[in-house]
This record gives structure tokens, sequence and C-alpha cells, in this order.
């Protein structure tokens, strides 16, 4: 059952459902956050949110750390990690769900995303994406990403991703799960290409030839660049023999 729930989840992100921009919170709750935050999070993360002396929780900085991936994946960092050990508080995760829920609508609302009638729930927040304030965009350079496509050689011995997908952001660049490898199995392919770097040192005693022509994921540093882009490989896996749509 976790397995399918978790396929779900990444499908509902890569082909588009609701996003941070579509009204996934209410002023109530925001509000019920801002008292969550004032009390156990204001002495590290500052009165305006900027950050003292932990990272900021508002502006451009932060929308680009969580941006193009699961709004669940930052609801599931702060309910795991948050708050420090405090009085009355026993480890971090020690709040109830819906408290850190509250304190994840009280951060969109920070932002600037706008409330709505609905409250943000642990069922709804699996199908929300985290866009910044113009909607959905491409991943900015060195974030952590994966793609799926056909892997090929291109010139002097390197090799390429052709009908690539988009790059979805990762936080787990350095391996693959089974959930994640039949997702990259049944993702449709795109159009783009990427130049793989590091995949002699990435996999010693891999033979790539054998993978020539499979439809294969990877994880890796993505970098943009004007008809050059690439990915420094962490993670590399064959998920079909033939790489078809």
């Amino acid at each position: 059952m976790r397995q399918f729930l978790l396929i779900g989840i990444l499908a509902a992100y890569a082909f588009g459902q609701r996003t941070t921009l579509d009204r996934v919170y209410s002023e109530a709750q925001a509000a019920r956050g801002a008292q969550i935050y004032q009390s156990l999070c204001i002495r590290c993360h500052g009165e305006y949110l900027q950050g003292k002396p932990d990272p900021s929780l508002k502006g451009d900085g932060f929308v680009d750390r969580w941006r193009e991936d699961s709004l669940n994946t930052l609801y599931t960092h702060v309910r795991t990690r948050m708050p420090p050990r405090l009085a009355g508080v026993a480890t971090p995760g020690g709040l109830p769900p819906s408290s850190y829920l509250d304190l994840v609508s009280f951060i969109l609302y920070e932002n600037g995303f706008p409330a709505g009638d609905r409250e943000l729930t642990t069922e709804s927040v699996l199908g929300i994406q985290f866009v910044g304030k113009e909607g959905p965009q491409s991943l900015p350079s060195n974030a952590q990403a994966v793609i799926v496509g056909c892997l090929a050689t291109g010139p002097n011995g390197t090799w390429t991703m052709t009908n690539a997908t988009e790059p979805l952001r990762t936080r787990n660049p350095e391996e693959f799960t089974e959930e994640e490898v039949k997702f990259a199995a049944a993702r449709p392919l795109g159009t783009l290409t990427f130049r793989l770097r590091n995949v002699p040192d990435f996999k010693p005693g891999l033979d790539l030839n054998s993978w020539q022509g499979r439809r294969v994921a990877v994880k890796g540093a993505l970098i943009r660049q004007a008809n050059n882009d690439r990915i420094t490989v962490l993670a590399m896996e064959s998920v079909a023999m033939i790489c078809a749509p």
C-alpha cells in the first residue's frame, strides 16, 4: 500500500495538480500557525521569519529552496525536525500533525500565497505542488534533480540523455528507492537533452554500453546553460530495457 501511495504522490506532483497559488489553506489556520510560531519558532527563525540563527522561512531564497516540489516535502521536513528540544516538547516531531499543518499555512501566508476557504490537511498536502508567485517554473541551476530519458552516446565518448523529461527536484540524490524506479518506468518521456558528467566515476565497473537505448533514470546536480544542460551524476538506474514513450 505504501509504495502505491508514494507513486500516486509523485504522479500528482509531476503531472500537474493543485499548487500553492490555489488557496490551499485558510486564514484561520494561518492565524493558529502564527501563535505556534510565536511560541516555539521565533527564537531560531526570527520575528519576521528572516532566519536568526536558523534559515529564513520567507522570501525568494526560501521559495527557491522548496519550489517545484510537493508541499508535502516541506510539511514532512517541519513535522519531523521541528521544533528543536524545548520545554514541554519532548523532541522534534512532538506536536500533533494539525499544528504542523498550521505552521506550514502560516509560512505560506507570510510568503504571500493566497488563503482560501478550506484548511490544509494531511490528505490534501500530498497533491499540492510548491511553486513561486509566477507558477510552475524550470528548476534552477545547482538544484538536486531527477530526470528520465534514453541513454545515448554523445561526441567524444560522452554520455547523454535524449527524450528526457523536465527535471523534478529530489531530496535524496544519491539513491533510488523501489517506488522511484517504478515511477520512472511509467513516466512519459519528454523532448529535452542533457549531457551527463561524472559517469565513469559514479559507478566504477558499470558497462554503460549495455544500457544504450534503455530508459534510464538519473539523479544529480543540475547545471543549466544555453544548449548545454547537464547533470553531474550521483545515482543512475536502468528502469526499462527499451526506451519508448
